[in-house]
């Protein structure tokens, strides 16, 4: 397992191709692949199946239309009709999850056993469904221009750069609201909501081809980071129809639905480690004195190394210090000796702010966005900042939650969570929900796993030793997988289970 799991971290950062050469009669896209309401497969990719399902554009109003779900399945080695699939809950928001499989599928016979079908998807308004749409309407300059005013950096690097920030985020809004209203009239109907509904559609779809009764359906499920916001939804609109649900890097979704990101700072000091003496030195050289790169011996374009730069570095890195610390620590040793080139450009390729992401985001906290006045934008930067001496001034620019503040949805009450997710009181669902958590997460922190936890009756919280985002993400242990694969045997854990680290980090 082990030798797998660390080909997963390999094919995180740099990608991987899913096939070679291409087979005739074989799909190698969607596009060829037509919309049907029935669940039907398609040979795709040399070694995968794939289905463009047919779900309403909004279930309380099917008059409106339909729209289409990219699924894609990879069938177990020793699965039979009768086997389970397990959906892979991709993050985000704007995660693909037909990318997630073509990138890792071979994780997951060894993660999950080979008895199951791995199943994912590109929820709404991502990649190969359907509602995807332009904000800028193909306009690369405006696109470019409107980056170039709102991507000033840290927030704190100057003393007008939050008021920048927050004044120029409003242009981001105003042209996705003007795209959906003169090219995508649906194109905010891409809700978690909604995607949760689509989740028991294929469901219900695939227990019909398998020849059992849609209504007595059940979702297994593996969720990751975003995708934990999806299984929580999904779990408290439809409790009784819980098969299977592991939520891996938990974020709290009552804070998600108020567009509150404070929690995700809460470790991320943490995760840094004992990089911290060497980076204070650092921080305080480029904050005062940004570095010049002239480019006149390489022959390349000239360029300013500053210290968003260098934070930008902290927070790429914390996302998987065991793969990443390696490449951070060498950077660094090059700065202490005078070599900033390799931190140029790094703040610029941070760039958070792709169209998917935000329109499912924005519209989700639309009704209840904590963040839409200078006041509170200054409330979250200090908090942060306060919270997090390495990270927390990059954090605001990055996570780019203050862009839902000129969004205007106008999404039908169908679309929406209508009730908090508080969990479902007293009630249980069908089978317990396993939360999963390293006990270091410097994204999705452990206090949010015990939150969500805490609120859905009967659930178990399982830890993994690791500092990282996601368990899955971070090589995991045979201890963590075998939880894992005894739960969707139906075995459920005792909470609060730690995994002793299995793969050391870099030391």
């Amino acid at each position: 397992m082990s030798r797998l799991l660390r080909t997963l971290i390999i094919s995180t950062i740099l990608g991987a191709s899913a096939h070679c050469h291409e087979s005739p009669g074989m799909a190698y896209g969607f596009d060829t692949i037509e919309p049907s309401p029935n669940l039907t497969w398609t040979p795709c990719f040399d070694d995968f199946t794939c289905s463009r399902l047919e779900v309403p554009l909004d279930y309380s109003n099917t008059s409106l239309g339909t729209t289409s779900i990219a699924f894609i399945k990879l069938t177990g080695k020793n699965a039979t009709i009768e086997s389970p699939s397990i959906v892979l809950i991709p993050g985000g928001p704007g995660g693909s999850g037909v990318d997630l499989i073509l990138e890792n599928w071979f994780l997951a016979a060894q993660a999950f056993g080979d008895q199951y079908n791995i199943v994912s998807f590109d929820p709404r308004g991502v990649n190969n469904s359907g509602l995807s749409f332009d904000c800028f309407s193909g306009n690369k300059e405006a696109r470019s221009v409107f980056l170039r005013l709102h991507s000033t950096g840290a927030t704190n690097v100057s003393s007008a750069s939050l008021e920048e920030q927050y004044y120029s985020s409003s242009i981001y809004g105003e042209w996705c609201n003007n795209a959906v209203e003169n090219e995508s009239p649906h194109g905010y109907f891409v809700t978690t909501a909604a995607s949760a509904r689509d989740l028991l559609t294929f469901t219900e779809a695939e227990a019909e081809l398998a020849g059992r009764s849609p209504s007595e359906a059940e979702l297994w499920s593996y969720g990751i980071s975003y995708g934990t916001v999806v299984g929580a939804t999904f779990a408290s609109m439809f409790p009784d129809r819980v098969g299977r649900m592991v939520l891996d890097g938990v974020l709290d979704a009552e804070h998600y639905y108020n567009n509150d990101w404070r929690d995700s700072v809460d470790q991320m000091d943490e995760a840094m480690g004992k990089f911290t003496t060497r980076m204070d030195a650092l921080i305080l050289q480029l904050q005062n004195h940004p570095v010049p790169i002239s480019g006149v011996q390489s022959q390349e374009l000239p360029a300013l190394v500053t210290y968003s730069d260098l934070k930008a570095l902290f927070l790429e890195t914390i996302y998987n210090p065991p793969a990443l610390f390696p490449v951070m620590a060498d950077i660094l040793h090059k700065l202490e000796r005078g070599d900033a080139s390799p931190l140029v450009g790094l703040f610029d390729g941070l760039n958070s702010i792709f169209d998917a992401r935000l329109a499912i985001m924005c519209a989700d906290s639309y009704p209840n966005n904590k963040l839409t006045t200078i006041e509170a934008f200054q409330s979250f930067v200090e908090f942060t900042s306060s919270e997090s001496k390495y990270i927390g001034d990059i954090w605001p620019i990055f996570q780019a939650n203050i862009l839902c503040r000129s969004f205007r949805p106008h999404l039908p009450d169908s679309m929406m969570v209508q009730e908090s997710i508080s969990g479902l009181g007293n009630r249980s669902s069908s089978f317990p929900i396993m939360f999963a958590s390293n006990t270091i997460d410097p994204l999705s922190p452990l206090k949010s796993a015990r939150e969500m936890s805490s609120r859905f009756a009967g659930s178990v919280l399982l830890l993994q030793e690791a500092v990282g985002h996601t368990v899955i993400n971070l090589l995991g242990s045979d201890c963590y997988f075998g939880h894992v694969q005894a739960y969707f045997q139906g075995t459920v854990p005792p909470s609060n289970i730690t995994c002793e680290q299995q793969h050391m980090p870099f030391a």
